[in-house]
């Protein structure tokens, strides 16, 4: 679907009849995944991970470090700034673990010629996935075809070479209005997740806001690529019982930078935060 399908005036209007059609209690609602069927083994929880370092002062030993913690966990991705993509690639070569670039990171405010030259380059340089800030100004101003058009020439490139893009929305600076319209502008412009934090935005990932960004993502007429839409939690997450709430509300994927200690709760059977930090 090209940048021309839509206006303005059509992304409003369907925004505000997605508003118009959500439940409004969701804590009401069941969970997406009931508590008898939540991953509980070493194994299941580690495939949700994002093992995450995001610090602009982490120092390529520290890189090498959780490269090699994602290895021994078996996580899903390990997920960086774009100038440590060539390394991660490089130790992580020949693992099933996926290098991940933040792109635009962590304001979302760069424009978006260069959103999509950092992004072809960390795709260039091995990662396959990439993790983009929206523009949360212009979301704000409700300049949605303009969000939209940011997010789609993101996600043109990223697809062109192979690798998905997750749209990161920042909830903690948003209403419940603009959770709504940004899930839905990242979903309809080829994000295949929806995420909702960067970690540097004053507030991390909160159940009600999965499930909100859920309900937005699960909408079969936001699938006209043909990808099921995801939602990724981020921000926050230190806990087996934090990584637990996420998924019975919707999450598929989590990111952490506190990988080792919730792999140690499972070990001992503790769900008690053990770990600091932003991410």
């Amino acid at each position: 679907m090209s940048v021309a399908s839509f206006t303005q005036d059509s992304l409003a209007k369907g925004i505000e009849s997605l508003l118009a059609s959500l439940p409004s209690d969701l804590s009401a609602l069941p969970p997406i995944i009931p508590t008898p069927t939540l991953p509980t083994t070493e194994s299941s929880v580690s495939a949700l991970i994002d093992h995450t370092l995001l610090a602009p002062n982490a120092a390529l030993e520290q890189i090498s470090s959780i490269c090699a913690e994602a290895k021994q966990y078996n996580t899903a991705t390990v997920c960086v700034n774009s100038s440590m993509i060539p390394y991660v690639a490089q130790h992580l070569s020949g693992s099933s673990v996926l290098p991940i670039s933040v792109i635009g990171f962590p304001f979302g405010s760069a424009n978006t010629a260069s959103k999509v030259l950092e992004a072809k380059i960390a795709c260039q340089e091995g990662a396959k996935e990439i993790d983009m800030v929206i523009n949360i100004g212009l979301l704000r101003s409700q300049r949605y075809l303009e969000v939209y058009n940011d997010i789609h020439a993101v996600a043109e490139e990223c697809h062109s070479h192979g690798a998905k893009l997750k749209v990161i929305l920042e909830t903690a600076m948003l209403t419940k209005q603009e959770i709504v319209a940004a899930s839905y502008l990242a979903c309809l412009a080829g994000g295949d997740f929806v995420k909702t934090s960067t970690g540097y935005g004053g507030g991390g990932a909160t159940k009600e806001d999965v499930r909100l960004m859920y309900e937005v993502a699960k909408q079969e007429r936001l699938g006209w690529d043909g990808k099921q839409k995801e939602v990724k939690a981020s921000g926050g997450i230190r806990s087996l019982e934090t990584v637990h709430q996420m998924v019975k509300n919707g999450a598929t994927r989590v990111g952490a930078s506190g990988t080792k200690a919730i792999v140690e709760q499972i070990r001992s059977g503790s769900a008690a935060p053990t770990s600091t930090g932003s991410y």
